[in-house]
């Protein structure tokens, strides 16, 4: 057992959020620690969350932090962000421990450090990388930044309780944000080539599951062989994975560090523009990897296919079609 009990927190329950919390909920039972605090924009949607997790649900984040000394957070956006840890921090407490799970671009952790910091509170950006699936087997890939005295209470727990591993980006929390960016520009680079090379498979009659053999041997790395899938199959729930505003987010995030460094960003501009496509057509709910419909469209192909999508059982024009699952944080 560590030396020092805590109380946590955690807001903003959404697909990976309440895979995380989860998990924290149950470190803090083994280590005798009061139960975790939890709140969410909508309520009803984390009801069940006291009978199945070591947890409590707080009626306001007022009273969340009332209780708490660590609050653990993943946020939709950064307007939500900004919001809710202002909200934190106006409740006035000192020596609060902020996680920051979210991605936030580096000037709003710049910001929310500097104003935790003012409070006497500690802010840190630590954006994780992988699906809710590895969410929920703690085997997250962890970024951390901020100050080194929090760091170190985090790292007491974190690993293996949220990830499998920590990369310390530093004690200003802007480095884990950009580090998060950086990521997830190879992530959705290997999307858009993904996209592009099982298009162009089925274009020249190739068995896409013959291709995808070659993928799993030559590229065996999670991305590579978790998106080959989804883009192969056509399977892109957005209840299981990354949904595709928050990819188009995240994609808006590399074009504007790319504007402000003078730095071309050309693999993500297509992929903008095939996320665009496949939003239009119907597929906001669905997961960032059907950034495939997109390219799919552009070579004359039908857009969606598998067990998540059909746009013909929807509308035939294609516009206002729906698909399973919002995907997205609160």
């Amino acid at each position: 057992m560590a030396s020092q009990s805590h109380t946590f927190g955690f807001i903003g329950l959404g697909n990976m959020g309440s895979q995380m919390s989860h998990n924290l909920a149950t470190y803090a039972e083994k280590q005798g620690y009061p139960k975790v605090q939890v709140w969410n924009r909508t309520r009803s949607k984390i009801e069940h969350m006291q009978k199945q997790s070591y947890c409590e649900i707080a009626d306001t984040i007022e009273k969340l932090v009332q209780k708490c000394d660590i609050i653990h957070t993943c946020l939709a956006n950064d307007e939500v962000a900004l919001s809710v840890f202002r909200q934190i921090l106006a409740v006035g407490k000192q020596n609060l421990i902020l996680v920051d799970h979210s991605t936030l671009y580096p000037t709003t952790s710049s910001t929310l450090q500097a104003e935790a910091e003012d409070k006497g509170s500690s802010f840190m950006s630590c954006p994780v990388f992988g699906p809710p699936a590895m969410a929920k087997s703690a085997g997250l890939l962890v970024a951390l930044s901020g100050k080194d005295s929090a760091k170190e209470i985090v790292k007491e727990y974190i690993v293996p309780t949220i990830g499998k591993g920590v990369i310390d980006c530093g004690e200003d929390s802007s480095k884990g944000a950009l580090m998060k960016i950086l990521g997830n520009n190879c992530i959705l680079g290997t999307i858009e080539l993904l996209s592009e090379s099982f298009t162009l498979a089925e274009k020249t009659g190739f068995d896409p599951a013959l291709f995808y053999e070659f993928i799993q041997v030559w590229f065996p790395a999670a991305a590579w062989v978790n998106y080959g899938k989804k883009i192969k199959d056509g399977t892109f729930s957005g209840k299981t994975g990354f949904t595709l505003p928050g990819g188009m987010k995240d994609a808006s995030f590399i074009r504007r560090l790319g504007a402000e460094t003078s730095t071309p960003t050309p693999i993500i501009d297509q992929a903008w523009n095939h996320l665009t496509t496949a939003k239009a057509i119907g597929g906001e709910s669905l997961d960032w990897s059907a950034c495939a419909a997109g390219m799919r469209v552009t070579a004359g192909l039908p857009p969606f296919k598998g067990e998540d999508f059909s746009l013909a059982s929807k509308h035939t024009n294609g516009v206002n079609g729906e698909a399973n699952g919002s995907g997205k944080d609160h």
